[in-house]
């Protein structure tokens, strides 16, 4: 398909660049969701970051149009490297399940109607982009001005300094070693008069709790604890430094690390370092057992799924002690700690990201939307590789890390080998029935959805939408029931007693891997178990209630309705019908595991673990 693209404003304004492209073809009524990326290449590194789609409309003719808008904070488009003499820009379209790269635009800023949509959104102050500061953030650089042209092919922007500012990407190592230790020494002396401060404090917060002064918003304790932790808030106020027993632990971490750095590089340690499991399980599991053949390698872990501010000391400090001195770390899920700290030159951080496929935005891909990451964040951003199922959706993961799309390595996921494993599935299938004896009479309808919220302390589930109790009724007890809900969910669905040998919630205690080899149909929403259960060929039902507006708030990589891998569902009415005909619309699930797994042999732990032996040899 072929598209007319303009951008219709460009501009760099000290540190902040705007950009505007309108794009017009033909109009297709199942896309809801277009999708424009820029992606911006300085030579040594490639980022792509998300156009955000502000305008998009059916116009008479048959044709669309679509206007995006977006800014960027230049000095932080490429990972620590916040000075550049020359980068460029390119646009990518996704239009339905067609991939248009490097589109062909011309350069139109006096486009009329797409000033005047520009200057409605802007009154509304909805094209505000995320640009506020970050905790870690580097410090912003010297304005630096460019000339902006058009390449010839018409196909790329071409940012080239313009001349006379050959001073501002001088190196001066001294002078900065000397602003950070200013910069150090005054905290130091802030942090000391907050100390000398702390009667007034006490004042203050006794004023507060007498109705003297406005309370603190953000402290809903009341008595002595308020006081407390009010003191605290005004200490950390004034020193510009946290205060308090994690903000102590850090510390602790951060010196380890930086001491760990400056001893020799273990040039033959692996560590596996986790904050999701606290077990080796997933894909640590796999690629273990097959590390575990070579005696040549020294392996380490730190397992502690407990929230950052309940983690164990020791496993802290070790995490920041093996991040200073293997030769590879492995991680499987993201974790703010290992990007506090800085890698070191010679480790390898590599990402057993824990998900299959790419479905729902992540990350980068979330710039501006709520609770996405900011553009300054180095989370994400120190990998040396990220793992994925699919070359088709590496680029996905390289916007979602905001890391370069080389950096990204289709060796497929470990823990997915399982299910090319007949032995494993044989043995769990005979646990099974061996914990749930009356069951293997029954067609077994495993009932898996995703999570709600922003993450693990908010996720919930509206159980009001799918009662248990009454799809078992409305399915005449043909069908057991597996609720296995997603670990940020705490609320379930009340079970009936008289029904609590054939609905079983098994969220708490089981591999929802291993459910999948008993499961004769999957009903989920927008969960990544579709990708595990396309590898079984097991029959997909999306209950998808609340689909446009999750499409609004968290965004998918695809368009929803075009790549689901089986019939979706709106009301509770249409998913017991769909189920009692087997309607499962099960055509559409070859096509779907085709696209999102490059390997269906067995083999992905094989192939990770070479790529991390290439690192280790390096």
């Amino acid at each position: 398909m072929s598209y007319d693209v303009a951008i219709n404003q460009l501009k760099i304004e000290g540190n902040k660049l705007e950009l505007a492209v309108s794009v017009r073809g033909q109009w297709n009524h199942k896309v809801r969701d277009p999708k424009l990326t820029v992606v911006f290449d300085n030579g040594e590194q490639n980022r792509r970051l998300p156009l955000r789609v502000r305008y998009y409309r059916k116009q008479e003719d048959g044709t669309f149009y679509l206007l995006g808008y977006s800014n960027y904070l230049v000095s932080f488009l490429f990972y620590q490297q916040p000075k550049n003499k020359s980068f460029h820009l390119s646009l990518e379209l996704i239009y339905g399940t067609e991939l248009t790269e490097r589109l062909p635009f011309q350069i139109d800023l006096e486009d009329e109607r797409a000033q005047q949509i520009l200057e409605m959104y802007t009154k509304d102050k909805a094209l505000e982009y995320q640009v506020s500061s970050e905790e870690g953030e580097e410090e912003e650089p010297k304005e630096i001005l460019y000339d902006i042209a058009q390449a010839s092919d018409r196909r790329s922007v071409v940012f080239t300094a313009k001349p006379g500012q050959e001073a501002k990407f001088l190196d001066h190592p001294v002078q900065d070693w000397i602003r950070k230790l200013a910069g150090g020494l005054w905290k130091l002396i802030l942090f000391v008069v907050s100390i000398g401060l702390l009667p007034f404090f006490f004042v203050e917060a006794l004023l507060t709790l007498g109705g003297c002064l406005p309370r603190h918003k953000n402290i809903p304790d009341k008595g002595i604890v308020y006081i407390l932790k009010y003191m605290r808030s005004k200490m950390e106020w004034f020193s510009g430094k946290r205060i308090g027993i994690l903000a102590a632990k850090l510390s602790c971490m951060q010196m380890v690390h930086w001491l760990a750095c400056h001893l020799p590089l273990k040039k033959n340690r692996i560590a596996f370092l986790s904050n999701r499991r606290n077990d080796l399980s997933g894909n640590f599991e796999f690629v273990d057992v097959l590390l575990k053949k070579n005696p040549k390698w020294e392996l380490k872990y730190v397992l502690d799924n407990r929230e950052i501010k309940y983690m164990g000391f020791a496993n802290m400090l070790k995490m920041g002690y093996y991040l200073g001195n293997a030769k590879v770390v492995l991680i499987d899920d993201y974790n703010e700690l290992y990007f506090k700290l800085p890698r070191r030159e010679g480790t390898s951080l590599i990402q057993l990201w824990h998900a299959c496929g790419a479905f729902k935005t992540f990350g980068c891909s979330r710039l501006g939307r709520p609770g996405g990451q900011g553009q300054r964040s180095k989370n994400h951003r120190s990998y040396s590789y990220a793992t994925v199922s699919s070359q088709n959706i590496a680029r996905f993961y390289a916007e979602g890390f905001g890391i370069s799309l080389e950096k990204v390595a289709a060796t497929g996921v470990p823990r997915t080998d399982v299910f090319f494993d007949e032995g494993y599935k044989k043995k769990v299938t005979e646990e099974f029935y061996s914990a749930y004896p009356q069951l293997k009479d029954k067609k077994i309808l495993l009932f898996a959805p995703t999570f709600r919220g922003n993450g693990k302390l908010s996720g919930y589930y509206p159980v009001n939408k799918l009662d248990v109790n009454r799809l078992y009724e409305d399915l005449q007890e043909e069908y057991a029931i597996i609720v296995k809900h997603h670990p940020f969910v705490q609320n379930r669905c009340p079970i009936k007693k008289k029904y609590r040998d054939y609905i079983i919630d098994l969220s708490e205690n089981s591999e929802l891997n291993d459910l999948l080899f008993v499961t004769d149909v999957l009903v989920t929403d927008y969960s990544s178990v579709v990708f595990e259960a396309s590898l079984l060929d097991i029959p997909i039902l999306l209950y998808a209630f609340d689909m446009e507006e999750y499409i609004s708030t968290r965004g998918f990589y695809f368009e929803f309705e075009e790549m689901a891998p089986g019939n979706i569902l709106h009301t509770y009415q249409e998913l017991a019908d769909a189920i009692g005909r087997q309607d499962w619309q099960k055509d559409k699930l070859g096509q779907f595991r085709d696209y999102f797994f490059d390997h269906l042999d067995g083999k992905s732990s094989q192939r990770t673990v070479e790529l991390i032996e290439s690192c280790m040899e390096d």
